[in-house]
């Protein structure tokens, strides 16, 4: 089965580009704008589930020769689960000086958010944008296992399943008329796994996949187009769209079979960025809603309209001073 250790800007350009798609879509341009801009979105989250699959993949050749710590997912999960700590002790104090200032947060925690937190991934200190570093970290921890006890055809069965699963909570009960919490199916088990597998499937199997460019710039064209469609027949936030799942394979296998094209500022943001953003975004967010009202600007058109574009702006040169910093202790450690 053959692999490439190949740097690949292309993942990381479209993660520059998923992780802007991933501010846009929980702040929202007003009217229209964001409707539209929110029914292309949702392809971001999956596919940086699908990253993480991806490179998680080993031959079993491999693992049998070299032994499955090689896999390294100790690594992996000690890695996510620093990133979610620290993301969780960062919104628990962007939580009280919120608490401290204007006296509007609930920080009131019972047994039953506890439970939602464990089993589905809804944080209740920690900004719920962050059920993506819980179930990452979840995915881990389920692929590991499986993977330990010689699984791996079982794994990429419960992702296909979960895909059902998955349509059926999300769009099959919207269309029945049933609405339900979007944590019961947009969560590790039944979004974050399938998708972190479907990646790993895609490594293991990228030789096989002949598709052309071209085809698959089509393919991306029109299913982008058909998630416009869907959210205009079925309604919106009932999860990733049904026309999500071919988009976002797409994305991913032309991003695999063009490893060395599109280097430059996204892929740098793909590269150095895209989890910092991801990270800062929701502060930023709501500290600019702060700003926006004490400057009685609310209501403001033009500014709602520039509200996204900012967040970005201001999230990404967080991210960046945030490296720079690190990469300055890092240095004074090393001369030390």
């Amino acid at each position: 089965m053959a692999t490439t250790k190949q740097y690949n800007y292309c993942l990381d350009f479209l993660k520059g580009i998923a992780c802007m798609f991933v501010v846009f879509m929980h702040c929202e341009f007003p009217g229209l704008t964001g409707t539209a801009v929110q029914a292309i979105s949702r392809f971001c989250v999956p596919f940086f589930f699908m990253v993480s699959g991806y490179f998680c993949f080993k031959p079993l050749e491999d693992l049998e020769r070299e032994g499955y710590e090689s896999l390294k997912i100790k690594k992996k999960v000690a890695h996510i689960g620093k990133i979610t700590l620290w993301a969780s002790l960062f919104y628990l104090a962007f939580v009280l000086l919120l608490q401290l200032l204007f006296h509007n947060q609930n920080l009131t925690i019972t047994w039953n958010d506890v439970v939602n937190w464990i089993v589905f991934n809804v944080p209740k200190v920690v900004a719920g944008q962050y059920w993506f570093l819980f179930a990452l970290l979840y995915a881990y921890i389920l692929y590991g296992i499986l993977e330990r006890l010689h699984l791996r055809r079982f794994s990429y069965i419960l992702a296909a399943v979960m895909f059902v699963v998955y349509i059926l909570m999300a769009q099959g009960l919207h269309l029945a008329g049933v609405e339900i919490p979007n944590c019961y199916y947009r969560n590790w088990l039944i979004e974050a796994f399938p998708f972190f597998m479907l990646g790993h499937w895609i490594h293991g199997n990228q030789e096989k996949i002949n598709v052309s460019n071209k085809a698959l710039i089509w393919i991306i064209v029109l299913t982008t187009l058909l998630c416009w469609l869907e959210r205009y027949l079925l309604g919106r936030d009932f999860g990733v769209n049904i026309c999500t799942f071919p988009q976002v394979f797409a994305l991913f296998v032309y991003g695999v079979k063009n490893p060395m094209r599109h280097e430059g500022v996204l892929q740098r943001l793909g590269r150095d960025c895209s989890m910092l953003v991801y990270i800062f975004h929701p502060a930023v967010w709501h500290s600019l809603d702060g700003v926006y009202y004490l400057g009685g600007i609310s209501d403001n058109m033009f500014a709602l309209y520039m509200k996204p574009i900012l967040v970005l702006a201001l999230s990404i040169l967080m991210s960046l001073a945030f490296n720079y910093l690190m990469a300055f202790v890092q240095t004074k450690k090393q001369k030390a």
